[in-house]
């Protein structure tokens, strides 16, 4: 061999191997950067899904809210008639009558909603406001029995101070209804 031969065959393998080498290294890069685009849209996925997860949270609370404002609206209104219905019982010396049969099933039916209603909410603290106006309305279903042997004046008292305890539980739990439904308008996404 000459001695011109051998130094470009070393030139020749070193740009061969300079060549595989950059090839290999230039497609371990390749991968990297494509597992980190692929980590990227992972994450971006999740968070979408996050996000529309949340929204939808967020509008099924705001559904939940708006009907449960109305059916305690129902609600207060069913046990006024019913308070009605008795104070005017007690006016007669009626202190048993047997409700009317729709009030008695538009009672019912109306409590079994808000209990539905109720269940779907996440603000416990709300949940606790329904349940303790629920326990007020309730209380008004006994209300013949407490008039029984009142009369004149002391009557009329007594239901005035029953009906401004049902209104007074009613405007509380309404105005933290209300909070609820504002914190929840708050949090909708703008489209």
């Amino acid at each position: 061999m000459s001695d011109t031969l051998v130094p470009q065959l070393i030139l020749a393998g070193s740009t061969l191997t300079a060549a595989i080498l950059g090839y290999v290294l230039a497609g371990m890069n390749e991968a990297r950067r494509d597992s980190r685009a692929a980590a990227r849209e992972k994450a971006n996925r999740a968070e979408e899904r996050h996000a529309a997860a949340l929204d939808a949270q967020h509008a099924f609370q705001l559904e939940t809210l708006l009907a449960l404002q109305d059916a305690i609206q129902v609600m207060a209104r069913l046990n006024g008639r019913l308070m009605y219905l008795d104070h005017i019982n007690a006016r007669e010396g009626n202190y048993n009558s047997l409700l009317p049969e729709d009030l008695n099933s538009d009672l019912h039916a109306n409590g079994v909603e808000v209990i539905r209603l109720c269940n779907r909410i996440l603000d416990a603290d709300l949940r606790e406001r329904i349940s303790t106006f629920e326990a007020q309305c309730a209380s008004t279903t006994f209300l013949g029995k407490a008039y029984e042997g009142v009369h004149g004046i002391e009557l009329e008292s007594l239901a005035l101070r029953e009906e401004a305890k049902l209104s007074e539980a009613y405007k509380v739990v309404m105005e933290h209804l209300g909070d609820s439904l504002r914190t929840e308008l708050a949090r909708l996404p703008d489209t």
